[in-house]
């Protein structure tokens, strides 16, 4: 039994550098600190915030594009119809010198005719 012992120390003795080797390898374990701790919550708090604010932010620009895109085409349509109008009151006017200057031809006709007679 004694001499089980012994040869037990030997190999222990044996084995400690090892130990000390693999204790020395080790990654140490990260100390926790409750300042750090505190930071971390409150900075994932933050980013979970501000996740939803600018999805938030997101969904709203969106709705203001969609609005933009509608009186886009809004404004399409109107500029084809002023465009249209346009051409009408042209139009209009043409017609309007026309007659004036026809009125006005067949007014200086009817005097000269008054003035033959």
């Amino acid at each position: 039994m004694l001499q089980l012992l012994t040869e037990l120390l030997g190999y222990a003795r044996k084995l400690l550098p090892l130990m000390e080797l693999y204790a020395v390898r080790r990654p140490a374990q990260p100390v926790r600190d409750p300042a750090t701790q505190e930071f971390q919550s409150y900075a994932a708090d933050a980013l979970r915030s501000h996740h939803s604010d600018l999805m938030e932010l997101r969904s709203t620009l969106e709705g203001v594009q969609q609005r933009l895109r509608v009186i886009d085409d809004q404004s399409v349509s109107l500029q084809r119809e002023m465009g249209r109008m346009a051409d009408q009151h042209r139009i209009l006017l043409i017609a309007a010198a026309i007659a004036a200057v026809a009125s006005l031809a067949s007014l200086m006709i009817g005097i000269i005719l008054i003035s033959r007679h």
